[in-house]
This record gives structure tokens, C-alpha cells and sequence, in this order.
């Protein structure tokens, strides 16, 4: 079956809310073709949803670049599930705004005190000298060993024949 084209033109970002609030959705989605498909991005999205939730939740505690940051990763994900589930269509990507740059605020530190002199570490008292150690006892005399016995001569080994030919 062929898919049919939208009777009514929309913008990309209206497109998208409108898929993503059930008003509208692609051709295949009406025919039951995508069935399983269509439930995975919906689910997908239900994800992403909740991400979205979460990350403005905890959007108080950290910088807003990156909140933006982040907002825009997961907006380019959507996008990408989205231009999954209607074909051949191509969306635009989705441009948060930029913040304005804020003007540098003129900082002056206040001038530290000067640090007092470090005072001279106090001397060190003498190591007393090492008692003397009493004197080694004598070692007993080594005993006589007994001579060490001649040791034969070798006889010389006659040399080895040659082995037979085998037949």
C-alpha cells in the first residue's frame, strides 16, 4: 500500500508537537503497518520526556550551558526518532536561543596583610655517644680435616662402532 501524503502542511516544530500529542501522525501509523515501530517511539519519546522532566527538575543546581547543552542533545535525539518514524521526511534540527553574554564584573581582592617572620627553629640537643660493646669471645680452633684420597685414573673409552646397515 502506498503511503499517502498529509493533507495539511505544518511547520517542523509544530509537526513535531503535533506527533508528539497524538493530533496527527504519519501515513504508515494509520494503516497498522508500523505498528511495533510506532509503539518504540512512542516509548522512546516517553523517555526522552521524562529525561527532559528530570534535567529541569535539577535545572536550579547547575550552570545554564548546560542545561542548554543537554537540552539541545536531547532534542537532536528526538529529532532522530522522529525522522525514524515519518520516512523519508527530513526535520530541521532545533536551535534553543542563545544566552546573552554578561558583562565582566570589575573584581578587586583586598590586599592580605604582610605574614610575620617565620621564627629559627630552636637547636637540637647533642645525641649522647653510643655505650662501648664488650669484646667478642675467641672462636675455637677449626679441627684437622683428613687428607683427601688420590682418585684413580680413567681408563680411556674405546671408541663406538658404526651401527649395521639396515636391509
Amino acid at each position: 500500500m502506498h503511503r499517502k501524503k498529509a493533507s495539511r502542511v505544518l511547520v517542523p516544530s509544530a509537526l513535531c508537537a503535533a506527533i508528539l500529542f497524538g493530533a496527527a501522525a504519519p501515513a504508515s501509523a494509520a494503516d497498522g503497518v508500523a505498528g511495533p515501530r510506532v509503539a518504540e517511539v512512542t516509548r522512546q519519546i516517553e523517555t526522552v520526556q521524562q529525561q527532559i522532566e528530570d534535567r529541569q527538575a535539577a535545572a536550579p543546581a547547575g550552570p545554564l550551558d548546560d542545561l542548554l547543552g543537554s537540552l539541545t542533545k536531547i532534542l537532536d535525539g528526538l529529532l532522530g526518532s522522529l525522522g525514524g518514524l515519518l520516512g523519508g521526511i527530513k526535520l530541521p534540527p532545533i536551535e534553543l536561543p542563545k544566552l546573552p553574554e554578561l558583562p565582566a564584573l570589575p573584581i578587586e581582592l583586598p590586599k592580605l596583610p604582610a605574614l610575620p617572620a617565620v621564627p629559627a627553629a630552636p637547636a637540637l640537643p647533642a645525641v649522647p655517644a653510643a655505650p662501648e660493646l664488650p669484646a667478642a669471645p675467641e672462636l675455637p680452633a677449626a679441627p684437622e680435616l683428613p687428607a683427601v684420597p688420590e682418585l684413580p685414573a680413567v681408563p680411556e673409552i674405546p671408541e663406538v662402532p658404526d651401527a649395521p646397515a639396515l636391509p
